[in-house]
């Protein structure tokens, strides 16, 4: 009897743990950052759920607006447009806030296979911000270029 109630608290435990990491979905902290003299207004997403979750299922993203994504540690990094309908431009930064490079991504279906297209950054990186597409571009955007988060 004692082992059966052990089992079932391990199980409860086990489902409140997978709940916080993947599923609790806290209203996201807003950053405002100043990028080459103009002003967005940026969700920051900065654990697991809010990572995986990004910009998906949103029809749209208003002007001056986008997502930092905060890694805490610099890695190569990868993102997909999985379930996201806008296209957006991701700019991949060092720990330094120094663009390492950016891409636009386009709305996309899956692979034949049933992957999606990565957009990768080419060096490590410890943030990567994601912008309505086209504004990487109209902003100047280069390698090299700094951004102070």
């Amino acid at each position: 009897m004692a082992k059966n109630i052990l089992i079932i608290i391990f199980i409860l435990l086990l489902l409140v743990v997978v709940y916080l990491v993947f599923f609790n979905r806290p209203p996201l902290n807003t950053t405002e950052v100043n990028i080459k003299g103009q002003s967005y207004n940026l969700e920051v997403a900065q654990t697991i759920s809010q990572k995986s979750t990004g910009l998906m299922n949103r029809s749209t993203l208003c002007k001056n607006c986008g997502m930092l994504f905060i890694f805490g540690y610099e890695a190569p990094q990868a993102f997909w447009m999985k379930n996201t309908l806008i296209p957006l431009d991701m700019i991949f930064l060092d720990k330094n806030g120094k663009v390492i490079n950016s891409v636009t991504a386009e709305i996309q279906a899956k692979n034949p296979d049933g992957s999606y297209k990565l957009f990768r950054s080419t060096a490590p990186a410890a943030y990567v911000i994601e912008l309505n597409a086209g504004d990487a571009q109209k902003l100047n955007i280069t390698p090299g270029d700094v951004i102070k988060l």
